[in-house]
């Protein structure tokens, strides 16, 4: 529904018409519009934290393997998965403007994501590029005010993915400069 009327379209009626929930219902489960976008939230931090978890467990290695499956997770989706997190990046956008809430909650999962990439050997600047890049990425590509094509999207992976590897190596080298100094 997002999808085909954008985020303006999304209103409880508009919902209950296209799921042929009765309003009861609806509010049944959901006290508030807000709620509704809490959850659709929720569903999809929930569903990008255990990709990167399950990314992570397959092998993604330490330092800054959370930014790397975040990385992966971007564009190794297939097309329909890639819609399906537009419609909920469109929720979202809706979600933080219409609920001081829901923008709570996604700068809390904002500052967590950037916390866990510190912790695991990114430099804040280098975090914050990544994640900026990645954000403007899913916004543009939900607003369809960006198209890639896969040689373009490969790019885009392959740059991101060599600014944390240089960093990385760029960190390893100061402590040994450091110790030849002295």
């Amino acid at each position: 529904m997002i999808l085909r009327d954008g985020p303006h379209g999304l209103s409880v009626d508009a919902i209950l018409l296209e799921s042929g929930m009765s309003k009861g219902g609806f509010f049944h489960h959901f006290p508030t519009k807000a709620a509704l976008l809490l959850g659709l939230f929720d569903r999809l931090t929930s569903a990008v934290a255990a990709s990167v978890e399950h990314s992570v467990r397959d092998g993604t290695s330490p330092p800054a393997r959370s930014l790397r499956a975040q990385i992966r997770l971007a564009f190794d989706k297939p097309p329909r998965e890639r819609e399906r997190n537009r419609a909920l990046v469109m929720a979202l956008v809706v979600g933080v403007m219409e609920s001081t809430e829901v923008a709570a909650r996604a700068r809390k999962a904002n500052r967590r994501a950037l916390a866990t990439a510190r912790a695991e050997g990114v430099d804040a600047g280098t975090a914050l590029v990544i994640q900026l890049a990645l954000d403007g990425y899913f916004l543009g590509e939900s607003y369809k005010t960006i198209k890639l094509d896969g040689d373009e999207r490969a790019a885009l992976c392959a740059s991101l993915l060599a600014l944390l590897k240089r960093k990385q190596r760029q960190a390893k080298r100061r402590p040994a400069q450091k110790r030849a100094r002295r």
